[in-house]
């Protein structure tokens, strides 16, 4: 019987949507009775966190890996972290494994893959949530920066490893071959893993084909993300001007291509968010406003007073979450196909979606949602379709329970993982 969840985040701060997920769900999952333990390297909890009953931190302290003040040994402590694997053993060595499921989130920052490979060494059932692509590749996106354009390379492969697709430099890239190399044959990365959390359809369907073979294969839980958020009445979205972008400020975010279709629609548009493509942003589209990153609050009240949210990613993403929160205050959304946030809309209905990358079938899209007849008959189907069985936190720890349960059946006994 499950007792006790050792849930694996890199720091104890929200900081994106793994870090929300992982911290919230790990309050709920105490809350409803469980012993939960939350391993991290980085932060400090909030008052919530630090107060909630049955939850106990386990953190190394060492911060972010990039945030280091030695540079060369942050950079070493992101390929193996020593450190964190000895307390991941001290930790487990007071677990009962036939009572106990790790649930890892991120690793990636702070962590590293050393902690995985301590829960394979040990035989504790463990289960990994794919809020990326880092199991496979080693930029974490399937992603060409310099292209702007999905990457088909095998990941790994030679193609791959000399290929310069990381959005800062190749020797940024080369750092991550290395750790992916390390994950795979030191923390046994993926092959060691039996067990997924899918946030969505699409994103089970880029990652398993990439998955090694091993033999059983691989079991994904299809858990959807938690969208704790009131009911409200219905936002009149058909009365309100301009679109929002909420989000990072990022190439592989599309921005910039949607302060350019914006421009060419001849419609308002806000950036909620903030991060390097800033200043390119409003170069492309001196109307545009940009406020920085705000809180829940301040981008709730942006989402509501918005005719659409936009999702214009140039990459695959793994769900899109503010396309369901909008839906949750009846805004609709505009979202490229042939990418995670695609399967949440219903073209026509709930919101329209677009050739990915092209911006001016956006702009023709952004233009169809001046429309206040159209806006209305979508902000009213996105409304109804998210309200009728809304993937609450109580909706969410349900399902993490009875994946737990299997995951508890069937632990991992794989032996291959060497020690280090």
């Amino acid at each position: 019987m499950l007792e006790h969840v050792v849930i694996v985040t890199d720091g104890l701060t929200i900081d994106g949507g793994s870090s929300k997920v992982a911290l919230t769900s790990a309050m709920a999952l105490a809350q409803s009775g469980l012993r939960v333990t939350v391993f991290a390297a980085s932060g400090k909890p909030g008052a919530d966190l630090a107060a909630c009953k049955n939850l106990h931190i386990v953190s190394t302290n060492q911060g972010d890996t990039l945030g280091s003040a030695n540079r060369p040994a942050g950079a070493l402590r992101g390929l193996w972290n020593r450190t964190a694997k000895v307390r991941m053993r001290e930790l487990l060595a007071t677990l009962d494994p036939q009572r106990t499921v790790v649930h890892a989130h991120g690793w990636t920052k702070a962590l590293s893959s050393s902690v995985l490979a301590a829960v394979v060494q040990a035989k504790f059932p463990v289960v990994v949530t794919a809020h990326e692509y880092f199991t496979v590749c080693p930029t974490g996106c399937l992603y060409l920066h310099r292209e702007r354009a999905i990457c088909t390379l095998r990941p790994m492969s030679l193609a791959c490893i000399v290929k310069d697709c990381d959005s800062r430099s190749y020797a940024v890239k080369a750092y991550r071959i290395v750790r992916q190399l390390i994950a795979r044959h030191a923390g046994g990365i993926p092959r060691a893993l039996r067990h997924f959390i899918s946030v969505s359809v699409f994103s089970r369907r880029v990652l398993e084909p990439l998955l090694p073979v091993v033999p059983g294969g691989y079991a994904f839980h299809p858990i959807d993300n938690p969208v704790d958020v009131p009911r409200l009445a219905r936002t009149p979205a058909e009365r309100n001007t301009g679109f929002v972008f909420v989000g990072r400020l990022s190439p592989e975010k599309g921005g910039l291509l949607l302060a350019e279709a914006a421009k060419r629609a001849g419609v308002r548009v806000t950036f909620v968010g903030d991060g390097p493509e800033r200043d390119a942003i409003e170069h492309a589209n001196p109307d545009a406003t940009i406020t920085g990153w705000l809180d829940r609050d301040g981008v709730g009240e942006y989402v509501r007073a918005a005719r659409a949210v936009v999702v214009p990613s140039l990459w695959y993403e793994t769900l899109g979450l503010v396309v369901l929160e909008a839906a949750a205050a009846g805004t609709p959304a505009i979202v490229p196909r042939e990418t995670a946030p695609g399967d949440l809309v219903r073209s026509g209905e709930t919101g329209l979606t677009f050739a990915r990358g092209d911006v001016s079938d956006l702009a023709a899209k952004l233009q169809a949602m001046c429309d206040d007849a159209t806006v209305e008959r979508m902000s009213r189907a996105a409304y109804a379709a998210f309200w009728i069985a809304p993937p609450t936190m109580h909706a969410h720890v349900a399902q993490l329970l009875a994946a737990y349960d299997d995951v508890l059946g069937t632990p991992s006994r794989i032996e291959h993982a060497r020690s280090a």
